[in-house]
Order: structure tokens, then C-alpha cells, then sequence
């Protein structure tokens, strides 16, 4: 006869039965599901990213940027109802101010902005998007941490597995219970605190000159000047490629023409020439300040006049055929700001090295702010001479201070061209020869150990790479940054008396302030998939009837089995052929 211990073994240890199904595959299925039957299995469970924070520093007491950099929240897209509480995710082309300040009020944790890769050349509808929201935020204080993220592949597919969730606006309740229940939901965490301010707050200011012919203390001064910084929404995407990294490039130029000439007694003007690459540019011109205080310092304890003839500084020169001459007050013509006018305004109209629109824009200095919109609006306020050179047209250009102003914004024709018409007006006002009809001097002579080093595009090129290969936010532009070293490497090859200059906020009341956790790499955002609350209510809530349901099935075992047994013809069909030769082999041998 059939045993009872004989239909126990089949029930329980035969995986193939029903009950085999719910003692050991389903609450294997259970226990995988959360990572295995996720709708959006193409996810890892966790994920890295580069994200960059948004610029964080303090300018004459007044707070700029994000003031906080710790998240760790679920992230909805920006669309959501619900927002409280949560770390919203937005693409640019969706991101406005309006719609940033109604975000800000729904009481979101964080906001993550994916953003066009840096690698890669904006369109002009990205660019004005985001110089939109760089015009407004980087005037004001952000109470909540804003992060950038490059847009990739994983970054897109991400972006598309949040925005698949179900929004309770738009769809059916029932349809949003389900979604709520196997649906993955996602965290995103930076594992960075609120940043402290540095005590190593400083610039660092390089100059250098080449001394004229002539008693040196007797003979006038040019100088030229420079910022190597750069600035954007993110502290680390601000290549600065047009502004300023091509000013640069033309300083690096200027001083290896001029160094050239003045090698030989032959060639030497009478003019002493200064260069200065200028730190904290976009700080309000924190380098030139600095610059000209200890300039007036000199002059006071030698009780010396002012010997600078003019100031020359250069500005977002890699674009456009257009050059504007910006001035506080326009020069006269026998002033040397004046003749090098009328020597630009020549070069151009005979498109001497190719066409050119030239053009002097007055714009007189506003007294009653501190902040000044141009780098020679400083030297105008200590009543010394100067200018600046840009082929943008307004100091306001979103373009100025961008995290789209990236390498391939630039165009090495323009820098090029820009060089010669600037280059040659200078060569002819420091010689005195002002006839534009004759050239001056034998390019030749002037490139024949050039070219031996470098080709001119050569130049270029390797030198506009490597100011963009890195971040020149001012925070991060320490004495031992790359851009900083090979500066004033270069000062010290072709210069003399290069002097580095270090630039310390007051202490009592500082010009400026930064702050820690800053670098051009990036901050690590952590992103990890997880289920809602209501998922593992519902799991509970299964788990506890499956467990109700063994229970009782245990307690009732007896019973269960009398019934199987009344009904013969139910118990033949749990049991196999090799269960029925077990059994009577048990018979046989009791």
C-alpha cells in the first residue's frame, strides 16, 4: 500500500511538482527579482559618473555660486509631480531660469543638468541656452547643490530608463500602482560634505620685460597684459579657449617676436617692454589691481612720473574678422594709443593680412561700481593709459565667461590673423615708422629660427590644446598648476626679470575667497537602482500568504492526506514511475 512518508518525499523533495515550485522556485524568484526581472535590465545596478560642480567662491563679501555639495536623494526626472525631497534631472535644452527657480521651490535636494560633452563643438541653440543660464547664476548665491554631467552613451540610456517612469498626471491610477511597484527608482549620491573656505586663498601674477635701447630707467614703457583664468557654471569644464586662452596665445607670440628683435643692439627700440600674464581675470581683474598697486608703490618711494606710455590688453581675440579697440576715454591721435589707432585703421583697409574689421568702441568708466566690464578699465582708473583688444563688441557677451567656450569654438586663422595685424602696427609705432606702404622689417629674418622650432600653426595648435586640456577656473590655478609652470617657463626662456607674484587676499576684509573640494576632474556621483517603498510592502504582504499558506498546509497535513487518499485517482497523478518503484521497494523490504 502507499505510505504516507512515500507522498511527503514526493511533495517536498521532487522539484518538479507543484509544491516543489512554491517550496524552492518561488522564493528563489523572490529573492532575485529585485535585480534580475528589473523592466530595465540594461541598467547596472550601480553606476558611475563624472559630475562637476557647480563654481563656488566669495568676491568682496558678496557669495557667488553653489553653497552646498552633499546629495544623496532618489532622482525624478524634472517633469515629476512630485519633486520634494528629491534630486531632479534635467537636459539643458529643457533647463530655463524660470524653470530653474520653479524647481528650486517644489524644495528639490540637488539638480543635475546633462549637458553637451566638451569634446565636442555646441550648436548655437546650446550655446544660448546655457550662456542664459550662466548670465544669471554666476551673478547670484544657489542654495542647493547643482552638478554638470558630460552626455555619453551610459549617461543617455540612464536619462531614459527615469524618464519611462509613469507620472500620475498622465496615466491611470492603476497604471501608476503597477509601474510604482516594479518599477526600479533610482539614487544618486556625491560623497562630498559643505566645502570650507581655503586658507590658501591665492592668484599668482608672472611678468617679465624686454629692456630698450637706451638707459633703461629714462625710456618708456609698454606694457602688456594678459589673463590666463577662465570661468563657467562648472568650476571644472572652464577651458576659456576664446576667452582667454587665445589672449594668451597672442602675448606667448608677442614675446617670442619682440625677444627676437631685441636680442641684437641693431633692433632694439627705445622702448622698455613689460609683459604680464594677470591672474584673476574673471575676479574682477584681481592681477592687474595687484599689478598696479605695487607699480604706484614704486613710483611713490622713488618719487618718480608715470613712464607708461600705454597698457595693451588682449581679449577673446580667436574668432571673427572683426577687432574692436575698447577705450575709456578715446586717445588723441599723437598719443600712442592714438597712432597705434591710426596704424590698425590703415592695416586694415589695405587687408594687409587679409580682411579685417577694425573699429575703436567707446565706453566710459561707470564710477559708482567697483566692478569694471574690461581689463583696461583698471589701468584707466589709476589714470595710466589704456586699451584692450577683443573682437567681441561688449564685455556682456555670454561667450566671456562660458563652460561652451571649448576648443573647437576657436579659429587658428583668426588668432593668426589678428597676431600679424596687431604685431605689425606695434613693430611700427615702437620704430617709428608709420607708413603702412612699406613694410618695416624682413619676415624672414623674423621666422628663420622660428620655424626651425616650431611652425607658426604648429605653435598654435600645441599651445591652445594645452591651455584648454585644463580647467583655468581661478580656484584652481595654484603655484604648481600646469598652465602656471609652463608660464612662467616660458617668461623665464625668452624674458628677463621674470618675477611670479603672489597675490593674497586682505585678511580682515578679503577680495576673495575660496573654497575646498574644487579640481578639474570632477567629483564621483554614485548611482544606484533601487525599488519604492510600496515594493517591499507588497513583498511583504506576498511573503507573509505564502508563509500563512505552508503553515497551514502543515498544520492540516493529516487531513490533506486522507483527502488524497479518498481520491485515488488524485494521488496517481503526483506520483512518477521511479517514485512508484521507490515505494514498492520500500514495501518489499518493511
Amino acid at each position: 500500500m502507499f505510505e504516507i512518508n512515500d507522498l511527503f518525499d514526493t511533495f517536498l523533495f521532487r522539484t518538479t511538482t507543484v509544491t516543489g515550485f512554491l517550496f524552492y522556485w518561488l522564493p528563489i524568484i523572490c529573492i532575485l527579482s529585485p535585480t534580475y526581472l528589473s523592466p530595465f535590465t540594461f541598467v547596472d545596478s550601480t553606476q558611475e559618473f563624472k559630475a562637476y560642480r557647480m563654481v563656488q567662491y566669495d568676491l568682496y563679501g558678496q557669495a557667488y555660486g553653489s553653497r552646498q555639495a552633499f546629495v544623496s536623494s532618489e532622482v525624478r526626472l524634472w517633469s515629476h509631480a512630485n519633486l520634494n525631497r528629491k534630486a531632479a534631472l534635467i537636459r539643458l535644452e529643457n533647463l530655463t531660469i524660470e524653470r530653474f527657480r520653479s524647481l528650486v521651490s517644489k524644495g528639490i535636494n540637488g539638480l543635475f543638468v546633462v549637458i553637451p560633452s566638451t569634446t565636442t563643438q555646441w550648436s548655437d541653440e546650446q550655446k544660448s541656452e546655457i550662456c542664459d543660464l550662466e548670465t544669471i547664476l554666476l551673478a547670484e548665491s544657489v542654495p542647493i547643490p547643482i552638478y554638470f554631467l558630460p552626455e555619453n552613451q551610459q549617461m543617455n540610456d540612464l536619462y531614459k530608463s527615469i524618464e519611462s517612469r509613469r507620472d500620475s498626471t498622465k496615466d491611470s491610477a492603476l497604471a501608476v500602482i503597477y509601474d510604482m511597484i516594479t518599477a526600479d527608482g533610482y539614487q544618486l549620491s556625491v560623497n562630498t560634505g559643505k566645502y570650507n573656505q581655503r586658507t590658501d586663498s591665492v592668484l599668482y601674477n608672472i611678468v617679465g620685460k624686454l629692456v630698450g635701447h637706451g638707459i633703461e630707467e629714462r625710456l618708456p614703457k609698454i606694457l602688456f597684459v594678459t589673463h590666463y583664468d577662465a570661468m563657467g557654471l562648472a568650476s571644472g569644464l572652464a577651458q576659456g579657449a576664446d576667452s582667454n586662452a587665445s589672449g594668451v596665445l597672442i602675448l606667448l607670440k608677442l614675446i617670442r617676436l619682440f625677444s627676437k628683435l631685441y636680442a641684437k643692439q641693431t633692433t632694439r627700440a627705445k622702448y622698455n617692454l613689460h609683459f604680464l600674464f594677470a591672474a584673476g581675470g574673471k575676479l574682477n581683474y584681481q592681477g592687474s589691481k595687484k599689478w598696479i598697486d605695487d607699480y604706484h608703490d614704486q613710483k611713490q618711494q622713488q618719487q618718480l612720473p608715470n613712464d607708461v606710455d600705454v597698457v595693451v590688453c588682449l581679449d577673446s581675440l580667436g574668432q571673427s574678422n572683426e577687432l574692436y579697440m575698447h577705450v575709456s576715454k578715446p586717445p588723441k591721435d599723437t598719443q600712442t594709443a592714438g597712432i597705434l589707432r591710426e596704424l590698425l585703421a590703415q592695416l586694415s583697409e589695405k587687408s594687409t593680412h587679409g580682411p579685417l574689421t577694425f573699429e575703436q568702441i567707446h565706453k566710459k568708466i561707470l564710477k559708482t561700481s567697483d566692478f569694471v566690464a574690461w581689463e583696461h578699465e583698471k589701468y584707466s582708473w589709476a589714470k595710466l593709459p589704456a586699451f584692450t583688444f577683443s573682437h567681441l563688441n561688449s564685455s556682456k557677451s555670454c561667450s566671456h565667461s562660458s563652460i561652451s567656450d571649448v576648443y573647437d569654438e576657436v579659429n587658428l586663422a583668426s588668432i593668426e590673423r589678428n597676431y600679424q595685424y596687431i604685431s605689425d602696427a606695434l613693430i611700427r609705432l615702437i620704430f617709428n615708422k608709420t607708413d603702412v606702404t612699406f613694410p618695416i622689417i624682413d619676415q624672414n629674418y623674423l621666422l628663420s629660427d622660428q620655424q626651425s622650432d616650431y611652425d607658426q600653426v604648429t605653435f598654435t595648435k600645441q599651445w591652445l590644446t594645452f591651455l584648454t586640456n585644463y580647467s583655468r577656473t581661478p580656484s584652481l590655478l595654484t603655484k604648481t598648476h600646469p598652465v602656471v609652470l609652463a608660464l612662467e617657463q616660458y617668461a623665464h626662456r625668452y624674458l628677463s626679470n621674470v618675477v611670479k607674484t603672489t597675490i593674497r587676499p586682505n585678511k580682515k576684509d578679503p577680495e576673495f575667497v575660496f573654497f575646498d573640494g574644487d579640481d578639474d576632474q570632477g567629483r564621483q556621483l554614485y548611482v544606484y537602482r533601487i525599488k519604492p517603498a510600496i515594493f517591499d510592502l507588497v513583498l511583504a504582504i506576498f511573503i507573509a500568504i505564502y508563509l500563512g499558506l505552508v503553515y497551514l498546509v502543515a498544520a492540516h497535513w493529516s487531513t490533506i492526506i486522507s483527502v488524497l487518499l479518498r481520491y485515488r485517482s488524485y494521488t496517481n497523478m503526483f506520483l512518477s514511475p521511479a517514485s512508484s518503484q521507490y515505494g514498492a521497494y520500500k514495501r518489499k523490504i518493511n
